[in-house]
């Protein structure tokens, strides 16, 4: 039986460690790194990133990690994404976002989700609002700032957010 994602996703964090310790503030340097991983251990990890993190993709778990200080400050980073979790969940809206397992290693705090496929406008055809009931909507919408196609997914035929460590509760 296959062991659960969080602990697959921890150990393949250990793995792939060596590889990308000295590349992680740079996104063009870890997604280098990541290509050599790929080809020394024969997998398929897909290396993103945006203006605060960057994540490691495999088939059904991603990894994040800040690598832009400033950005971070600005836009939020994996502690006010895992917070923002825990709120959701807490409001009773948790089923509408990816889970976020926080973990550290080597003195370095990463955020562990479930993979969510079909991730941008190409991949489904409506908006989000089409995937959840009116409540819903309202309370997402007042609480992520950041609700572009491509910040959210489809996992079970409802919609699923993937990125939301931006809110407009920050003031900016």
């Amino acid at each position: 039986m296959k062991s659960d994602y969080r602990v697959r996703a921890f150990n393949f964090l250990k793995s792939i460690f060596p590889y990308i310790c000295d590349t992680m503030e740079s996104a063009w340097e870890t997604e280098q790194a990541v290509w050599r991983y790929n080809v020394i251990k024969s997998r398929n990890v897909q290396c993103m990133s945006g203006s605060a993190r960057i994540a490691l993709i495999t088939s059904d778990y991603v990894i994040k990690w800040d690598y832009d200080e400033e950005n971070v400050q600005e836009i939020g980073g994996c502690d006010v994404e895992y917070e923002n979790y825990r709120e959701a969940v807490a409001a009773g809206y948790g089923h509408l976002f990816a889970e976020t397992t926080q973990v550290e290693y080597n003195g370095i705090t990463f955020n562990i989700m479930p993979r969510v496929k079909n991730i941008g406008r190409k991949h489904h055809a409506y908006d989000i609002d089409h995937y959840m009931t009116r409540e819903e909507y309202n309370w997402v919408s007042h609480f992520i700032s950041d609700l572009h196609s491509y910040n959210w997914g489809i996992m079970n035929n409802r919609a699923v957010i993937i990125d939301y460590a931006y809110r407009y509760d920050w003031g900016y």
